[in-house]
């Protein structure tokens, strides 16, 4: 059996549940566990850790001393937050381990994958770092006990450090022989069949050879259809010296920790199978001893901001056609603005799309303001998606302000009242001055991704008197206190589109799919106009540029009925 991870999907009419077969021998190095997945017995306040591995009960060669940090602890550290550990893996000198933190006023649940080294001795310690925050924790063979501390990093070089004792829980283990091998796809079993079979090296390695001339010809990964229907069963495969080749992408959540390519004995061949929807596109990294990168055997590239990654659609994917150039006779024109502002470093150039026939007419136009102008102008394909829509007559003549960052967009989308003001005060005030525009909220809207998602949203909810409309994609940054605002309402009802992938319900150890479904709750209930759509994709600018025509004509369509007199 396989991993079930199943997703939520709101229809209509009530909730299903999408499944999608993932292989967990990544998990356990080497090997697969024979198991749906096990979620922690019990739970530690509102910690509910996602579904892992079984614990594996450590092998003889893993002193006693040392064997007992496997399994599960449970504690509440110094800032009030409460998390669950499950060392499910404990070999001698290195661990695999999941780390999930509840619900707080401030943050939602969220998980991390870890490969810890072990550090033996009389108190032994597992020690692990990432980007945010090294981690530490040290068992007392004196009261069982085990003592963590967490130390973040901040930006402007300081930092909190955070302590928490934790206790054993009861969890159930298997042991090394109960695990079972990893989902393998039909047509990769034949061959590999084929090749453990082979006793002759030379001809081993030339069904090797033959296996991956089939992989350079089509690029990796290999697709077939899935055991289920609607799925396709892919394989990624890797040749190569390297000690281990791990995967990272929209189907892991991004994690370099968490999943491996298992390596064909006594071959310099590494592969990984999941069984994904048929209409999927996902993108993802191969980690090479440590190191992430393009897979070399997947000639598909899509860029991501200053990083670029390896994208495979599945056969019953179909990309947008408005992300292509439009005729030149129905394109726009594309100027620059400079934003002034009082507040010091927040003035900045925005640039203004005018469609077609505006300088020959004396109209009034609508107006979509955009965060991350660089990344919709240079990614997003932002120009060719607004030329076809208005020429496709899918939403109405309108004029775009897409407006970058400055300094650091984090701090800048992060629910920013400086940032916010700035648009209040200055952007839109210039934006009207200088162009022929409807000045009402009706026709105004604000929409960002990711973390510029967050900033319109909290903008729309803050001053509905300005923005009417508001469009946000993969929103993922300050979710809780975002959730709060909404649950609190705009003083007028605006009109919200969301989407998000389902691939996103853990991006980088967070739910964005259930953010996204808290906040059109909230919103809701406060009586806005809300459209939310699931894709069977991940975090990235292909998947938002693909639901741009969607987006904008959900909400601007009415104002193109009322203009053909509908």
């Amino acid at each position: 059996m396989e991993l079930r991870h199943c997703i939520k999907e709101t229809r209509v009419g009530g909730a299903i549940r999408f499944c999608a077969r993932l292989s967990l021998f990544s998990l356990l190095v080497l090997l697969a566990l024979n198991t749906t997945g096990h979620a922690a017995e019990g739970s530690v306040g509102e910690v509910q850790p996602p579904d892992h591995p079984a614990v594996v009960i450590p092998t003889a060669d893993v002193p006693p001393s040392v064997a007992v940090l496997s399994g599960a602890w449970e504690g509440t550290w110094s800032n009030g937050a409460k998390s669950v550990l499950v060392v499910y893996r404990l070999e001698k000198g290195k661990a695999r381990l999941l780390h999930a933190f509840g619900e707080g006023d401030n943050l939602l649940a969220w998980h991390e994958w870890a490969r810890p080294t072990v550090v033996p001795g009389d108190k032994p310690r597992l020690e692990w770092k990432n980007d945010w925050s090294s981690v530490a924790f040290e068992l007392s063979p004196a009261t069982g006990e085990l003592s963590g501390e967490l130390r973040e990093f901040s930006r402007d070089g300081g930092g909190k450090t955070w302590r928490v004792v934790m206790r054993h829980r009861n969890i159930e283990r298997v042991a090394p022989e109960k695990v079972k091998a990893p989902l393998v796809c039909p047509e990769l079993a034949r061959e590999l069949r084929l090749i453990e079979e082979e006793s002759d090296q030379k001809r081993r390695t030339l069904l090797v050879d033959a296996l991956m001339g089939r992989a350079k010809q089509g690029g990796t990964p290999l697709t077939e259809p899935g055991a289920t229907a609607g799925t396709t069963c892919a394989t990624f495969i890797y040749r190569g010296e390297a000690r281990e080749v791990g995967i990272s992408g929209d189907m892991n959540g991004w994690s370099e920790q968490k999943e491996l390519l298992f390596r064909l004995p006594g071959m310099d061949l590494f592969y990984y199978c999941g069984e994904y929807p048929a209409d999927s596109r996902i993108e993802y990294n191969l980690v090479i001893d440590g190191t992430a990168g393009l897979d070399p055997f997947n000639p598909r590239v899509s860029l991501f901001n200053r990083k670029s990654n390896s994208e495979v659609p599945m056969p019953g994917y179909r990309p947008p056609p408005e992300v292509e150039p439009a005729p030149v006779a129905a394109r726009g024109t594309v100027e620059e603005i400079a934003i002034v502002s009082k507040q010091p470093g927040m003035s900045r150039t925005a640039t203004v799309y005018l469609p077609v026939g505006y300088a020959g007419s004396a109209e009034r136009y609508p107006v979509l303001y955009l965060n991350d102008a660089f990344g919709a102008l240079k990614f997003g394909s932002m120009i060719n998606v607004l030329d076809n829509l208005i020429r496709r007559r899918v939403v109405p003549p309108l004029i775009a302000v897409l407006l970058p960052s400055v300094g650091d967009r984090m701090v800048e989308y992060s629910m920013n009242p400086r940032f916010e003001s700035f648009v209040v005060e200055a952007v839109v005030p210039a934006v009207d001055r200088r162009y022929r525009t409807r000045p009402s909220p009706e026709f105004r809207a604000v929409g960002g991704i990711s973390a510029g998602a967050t900033a319109a949203l909290s903008l729309a909810i803050n001053h509905p008197d300005l923005f009417g409309k508001c469009m946000a994609q993969s929103t993922a940054t300050k979710l809780a206190p975002l959730i709060k605002l909404a649950r609190s309402g705009p003083k007028a009802p605006i009109r919200v589109y969301l989407d998000v992938g389902r691939f996103e319900s853990d991006y980088h150890g967070k739910d964005l799919v259930e953010a996204s479904h808290r906040i059109r709750d909230a919103l809701v209930a406060h009586g806005c106009p809300v459209h939310l759509r699931e894709v069977n994709e991940g975090h990235g600018w292909r998947n938002w540029r693909a639901r741009m025509g969607e987006a904008l004509e959900f909400l601007f369509a009415s104002l193109s009925a009322m203009e053909r007199g509908e």
